[in-house]
């Protein structure tokens, strides 16, 4: 939790291709999707106004957006895709995605990435 900010939060199961073992290379899998978009309280002058808000639909979307990519070895791509997307939110200053794999293991354990950046953190690493 931060003081002082909104959270717009979107859990969501996607069907993704992703992973490295040889089982995952068939076709998508499910993937459950964590995403959290942060922005302050005083970054929001009218609650009430859409455009002024974290539109957790616009995040839920980007979430959505990744069941058109081809294979991808590993999650952290796909984080990484999706915080592209939060970050676009302008009054967004801190994101957390994670991603888990319910069926890899056959329910003796779920796998799972995640990652946590503030804007500046995400600037510097996209520089």
């Amino acid at each position: 939790m931060l003081t002082d900010h909104w959270c717009a939060s979107v859990d969501t199961t996607i069907q993704l291709r992703t992973g490295c073992n040889p089982l995952e290379q068939h076709g998508p899998q499910a993937v459950i999707v964590h995403a959290d978009a942060w922005a302050p309280v005083a970054a929001v002058a009218d609650p009430n106004d859409i455009r002024q808000v974290v539109d957790y639909e616009a995040v839920f979307l980007a979430i959505r957006r990744l069941e058109q990519n081809e294979h991808s070895v590993c999650l952290e791509s796909s984080i990484l895709q999706v915080m592209d997307a939060i970050f676009s939110i302008a009054i967004v200053t801190e994101v957390f995605v994670s991603m888990h794999k319910p069926h890899v293991y056959k329910g003796q354990g779920t796998p799972a990435i995640s990652l946590r950046l503030s804007r500046a953190q995400w600037n510097a690493l996209r520089r």
